[in-house]
């Protein structure tokens, strides 16, 4: 039996959204009681977002010249903290804040094992992949866009030795 075709409006555009956009509690404790919100799915919009706010940590660090990112490991785990930042409350916790306090944070979660809890039990591997897979995209993208700027200024270069 085939299935009834229908038209989509504004209200399934609404409806996926809010879905999209839902938080759930995910319990650390549940005997103490103590849990944080977070969202089961990621959004584009938020994945976008935790791109710009890895883009501007990696420069302020340049800039400062701070004892970060010396391995690919660091960064690594300073993207997955990035995850759990965007996705759940500590969103709003950690909002204004300087960048000392995100590697602070980040440690003290790795040191009292929630890091681990929650990149395994609280996201879904899909979720945190579709992160990953969006980064290196656009990696590649700004790879390719340095190249092709390089060609760019190397026949420049070359039609203007060749002009004069």
């Amino acid at each position: 039996m085939t299935k009834r075709e229908t038209k989509l409006t504004l209200a399934d555009i609404q409806q996926n959204a809010d879905a999209l956009n839902k938080k759930q509690k995910f319990y650390i404790d549940k005997d103490q009681g103590k849990y944080i919100n977070y969202y089961p799915k990621f959004s584009k919009r938020k994945i976008t977002i935790l791109i710009s706010d890895l883009a501007n940590t990696i420069e302020y660090i340049q800039q400062n010249k701070l004892d970060f990112f010396q391995n690919d490991n660091e960064l690594n785990n300073y993207i997955l903290f990035l995850i759990i930042k965007h996705f759940t409350d500590l969103q709003s916790e950690l909002k204004d804040k300087p960048i000392e306090t995100h590697f602070a944070t980040m440690n003290h979660l790795v040191d009292i094992g929630w890091y681990e809890i929650f990149l395994t039990e609280m996201f879904t591997i899909h979720e945190i992949s579709n992160v990953l897979e969006e980064i290196n995209k656009r990696l590649n993208l700004s790879i390719k866009y340095l190249e092709l700027e390089k060609e760019l200024t190397n026949l420049q270069s070359t039609e203007d030795g060749i002009g004069k």
